[in-house]
């Protein structure tokens, strides 16, 4: 049983529900198109848009109208936030007499740093707790993976595109997984090595996966490899790791993939689950020694969804890693030796998932994940991260966000995982109420060091809150599974960034995309410490 953050199904909903590309004409009139995309960034330095001024002018002007004359009806500067425009199609002079038809939507003007990528209509389109959904290669270059679908009249996938070191766009958006199986919950993953990016997804049933490479003419993309993997999580999809010729898998169904040449040919095996569990959610990383560290979920009793107290649920984070040799060792409970972690007592939960394992140029390991050691209820749950040193134990796992009743916190949720030298960020989400109101999800990174946060955590995306206090509902865009690079960057200019990949909900405009969005966060003052 596969579990998403609480109050998820609603906006599910309301993406079916919403409007279709050519919805708000009559028949026989006009059609007005608006892009997929309605939202821009603010240039550096900038603070307001006039609709002459680029982006804005050019998004605006990307409305059709079948070869008619098209105008919207924007006279205002724009800041950051949400703007309703009304786009008039004529019959002949533009606003002269009454026009043919006319269409309403809302545009997103977004901060300098978070670069409007793509749209889903699914709210787990960037779930990257378990797989890196963006890294950056050795050039600086930007590549990631979401999945777009349950859009209406729209052709879903998982989805490619790349950034340049500059923050700007060198691709457009890729369905990757053309001419071969890809489900709805395709959930894709990558990982960069060298010159090679191998992307993974869920299709029939099964892990694929694909390699972009150096050609004559710039990156190229092989075709699709069915490694015959078994992978039909719900929510997430499989987890990819590679040194450039050896690469690994791991899928949510507990199934190991290996490839010895690149990507071309596959083996598998089944991940070491003790009796009578079922593996849940993985994750998977690589040393310098090419040892394969795989964490992953398992159900050892299945909580009852929607109970108001616990009911004896318990999912263990189970441990595991695999040699160059082919041996598999270590398995264990990973939180094992935490009483707060073991067998639950009556009428509680004790329940550990979304998990993200992280390796540091020291071969320790870092363990991000979601669980109810604290509300012993399931979906009631808290953001953890714990830290083993190489050559000794777990650190006492500790909360990574912590409940404010003051802020209107209550859970946190699948954190991210970033490590830089023994270093490490943890991107997490959480509820934002006001009041008993819920209002949407907000982001924060947290510094990490010897297994304990290190100063105040770093704002990520605070649209819920911003939106509440200034009295804004229609700009309240919350931000769901923000997926964070492995690693940070440090660009030419001497700045350090971490990468994130988030799917941002705007909660007040229900007939708007899902924004799939680049945020590049400013992290260097932390970094030097």
């Amino acid at each position: 049983m596969n579990r998403r953050p609480v109050r998820s199904s609603r906006w599910f909903w309301m993406a079916v529900l919403a409007l279709p590309l050519w919805a708000g004409v009559a028949q026989g009139q006009p059609k007005i198109g608006l892009p997929d995309l309605l939202a821009v960034e603010l240039p550096e330095g900038v603070a307001e848009l006039a609709p002459g001024d680029p982006p804005l002018r050019e998004l605006l002007a990307s409305a059709a109208g079948e070869g008619r004359r098209v105008t919207a009806d924007l006279r205002r500067k724009l800041g950051v936030g949400a703007a309703r425009v009304t786009w008039s199609v004529w019959a002949g002079e533009p606003e002269v007499g009454t026009p043919l038809a006319t269409r309403a939507a809302t545009v997103f003007v977004l901060p300098h740093g978070m670069t409007p990528a793509g749209v889903s209509a699914d709210e787990n389109a960037t779930a990257g707790n378990n797989a890196v959904h963006i890294a950056r290669d050795a050039a600086g270059r930007a590549h990631m993976v979401w999945i777009d679908g349950g859009r209406p009249g729209a052709k879903g996938g998982p989805m490619y595109r790349r950034g340049g070191a500059d923050g700007h766009f060198e691709s457009p958006p890729f369905m990757f997984a053309e001419g071969v199986p890809a489900d709805w919950n395709a959930y894709p993953g990558l990982f960069v090595s060298g010159e090679n990016i191998d992307v993974v997804w869920q299709g029939g049933g099964r892990a694929w996966t694909r390699r972009l490479s150096p050609g004559a003419g710039g990156l190229v993309w092989g075709p699709a490899r069915d490694t015959g993997a078994k992978s039909d999580g719900r929510d997430v999809g499989p987890a990819i790791a590679s040194d450039g010729k050896m690469v690994h898998v791991v899928t949510p169904s507990g199934v190991y993939a290996f490839s010895a040449d690149g990507g071309q040919t596959w083996r598998t095996e089944q991940v070491p689950v003790p009796p009578g569990q079922t593996p849940k959610t993985a994750s998977l990383a690589l040393d310098s020694a090419g040892t394969a560290t795989v964490v992953f979920s398992s159900v050892v009793a299945t909580p009852k969804n929607g109970a108001t107290e616990g009911t004896g649920g318990y999912w263990q984070l189970r441990i595991v890693q695999r040699l160059l040799d082919g041996r598999w060792v270590g398995a264990a409970d990973a939180l094992g030796e935490f009483p707060v972690w073991g067998e639950p007592l009556p009428r509680q939960d004790i329940l550990a998932d979304w998990v993200r394992v992280g390796v540091d140029r020291f071969r320790g390991l870092h363990l991000t994940w979601h669980g109810t050691a604290t509300s012993h209820l399931y979906a009631n749950d808290h953001a953890y991260y714990a830290y083993k040193p190489s050559g000794s134990g777990w650190r006492q796992p500790v909360t990574l966000f912590p409940p404010n009743p003051g802020l209107g916190i209550k859970f946190s949720f699948a954190p991210g995982l970033t490590v830089d030298g023994e270093r490490a960020f943890a991107t997490v989400f959480y509820d934002v109420f006001a009041g008993e109101r819920w209002g949407g999800f907000d982001a924060v990174a947290v510094p990490l060091y010897d297994g304990a946060p290190v100063g105040a955590p770093l704002p990520v995306s605070q649209f819920v809150r911003g939106a509440i206090d200034k009295k804004t509902p229609e700009f309240a865009l919350s931000t769901r599974f923000p997926a964070a690079a492995p690693s940070l960057y440090r660009g030419a200019d001497g700045r350090t960034w971490l990468d994130l990949l988030e799917t941002l909900v705007p909660m007040g405009v229900p007939d708007a995309a899902k924004l799939i969005v680049w945020h590049r966060v400013d992290v260097g003052a932390v970094a030097k410490r």
